[in-house]
């Protein structure tokens, strides 16, 4: 019973090990200062559709993109829709 309780110990040792080793390559380095200053910087517009009128908010969108804005998501809330853009901040 003694060596069969011993045998599952190192059992189960041995596959902690082997799964933490394994992990280590799916973890996030930490970000340095270097990094940090070559991310890309966004600014956000939003808008809001104005009196239900469809060809306004596309107007807007247009707009927005001969700007350099990208879509960057849409939501609807109690029946007013709204679309968010982003462009990297200049």
């Amino acid at each position: 019973m003694n060596k069969l309780r011993s045998l599952g110990v190192a059992a189960v040792f041995l596959a902690g090990c082997a799964v933490g080793g394994a992990s280590s390559r799916f973890v996030v380095p930490p970000a340095n200062a270097q990094q940090a200053a070559t991310l890309t910087r966004w600014e956000y517009m939003c808008f809001s559709e104005d009196d239900g009128q469809e060809g306004d908010s596309r107007g807007k969108a247009t707009a927005a993109g001969l700007q350099g804005w990208e879509m960057a998501g849409s939501l609807s809330h109690g029946g007013r829709a709204q679309w968010c853009f982003k462009r990297p901040k200049m």
